[in-house]
């Protein structure tokens, strides 16, 4: 086996933040794929790549939000919006649940918010592979103590992915695999086996009841049936947008993504290696949406930096 010869990733010890006792209508929405942490040491932050070319985003609390890298779960929360919120609830409580968060309750209200849980904040560390273009540490997700010292280079080989959080979801049926092709190939290869997997079980996770894949179309008019949908969430991401600003039916849909090349029709690679963009991930007709491929088996390619 060849042995890489230089590690992309970084260790980053800190603390998991899902609640602030002092203002916690005010606090953290932990989901699936996203939560609060805390570095021990921000420099270690502020060294790593940025991706994009946008610097890490720390809020006066001294915490960055961290996007689990490879995977994406279904929205709790986007813009107002939301998607089937009965696996979107369910990747966000076994996420919180895998970082050893317990007796969480949420507010009425704000259900996103956290009301009280018994242990906070707690210890954890990411396997951090840079800045993306939110401002987000970008990284493998685990809960407790590290053995290596905080701002160690690693290698991330199979077994130490599978111990992430990521990899969990994946395994639970409750994430789709969404690779950038920031992430080394032969993790993305290793994760694609997992969701593979994942697929095959008939009784465990989302994939039973998706509405939208390559072999399964959905009729979306709007909003309101886009939110009952279970469909791959980036592409969920830009109709709740489209929906949003007005549209109905998706008889625009294919030229409003194509007018912003940045932040709607992301350039990818396609599963025969040819360059593509989010237009070529989906088919219309009519009303009616199903996708080219599955969404682990495209390669994605980040926000380009900004020009000056």
């Amino acid at each position: 086996m060849t042995r890489q010869t230089k590690s992309r990733y970084t260790i980053i010890k800190g603390k998991y933040w899902i609640h602030y006792p002092d203002i916690p209508k005010r606090g953290p929405e932990p989901d699936g794929d996203t939560v609060r942490f805390e570095p021990a040491n921000p420099q270690f932050v502020l060294d790593l790549p940025w991706h994009s070319g946008r610097g890490p985003n720390f809020n006066n609390r001294k915490n960055i939000a961290v996007r689990y890298e490879g995977i994406d779960t279904l929205e709790t929360h986007f813009r107002g919006t939301n998607q089937q919120l009965s696996f979107a609830n369910a990747a966000r409580d076994e996420n919180l649940r895998l970082l050893g968060f317990r007796n969480i309750t949420f507010f009425p209200d704000l259900p996103n918010k956290v009301q009280s849980v018994e242990k906070h904040p707690l210890p954890g560390y990411v396997i951090a592979n840079g800045i993306e273009a939110n401002g987000r540490l970008l990284g493998l997700v685990y809960p407790g103590k590290c053995g290596l010292k905080d701002g160690e280079k690693v290698f991330v080989d199979k077994d130490l992915l599978n111990q992430s959080v990521n990899a969990q979801l994946v395994e639970a049926g409750l994430s789709y695999v969404e690779p950038y092709d920031t992430m080394p190939l032969s993790l993305i290869k290793d994760l694609r086996k997992l969701i593979t997997k994942a697929r095959k079980k008939p009784r465990k996770g989302l994939w039973p009841q998706e509405d939208v894949n390559t072999n399964k179309e959905a009729v979306i008019s709007d909003l309101a049936k886009l939110e009952t949908l279970i469909l791959w969430p980036k592409l969920f991401r830009r109709l709740a947008t489209y929906f949003s600003e007005g549209h109905t039916g998706l008889g625009q849909f294919d030229a409003w993504i194509r007018e912003d090349p940045i932040h709607r029709d992301d350039t990818l690679r396609l599963p025969d290696g040819e360059k593509g963009n989010m237009h070529d991930t989906y088919i219309i007709n009519g009303d009616s949406l199903k996708l080219q491929f599955n969404p682990e088996d495209l390669l994605i390619t980040p926000d380009p930096k900004p020009m000056f």
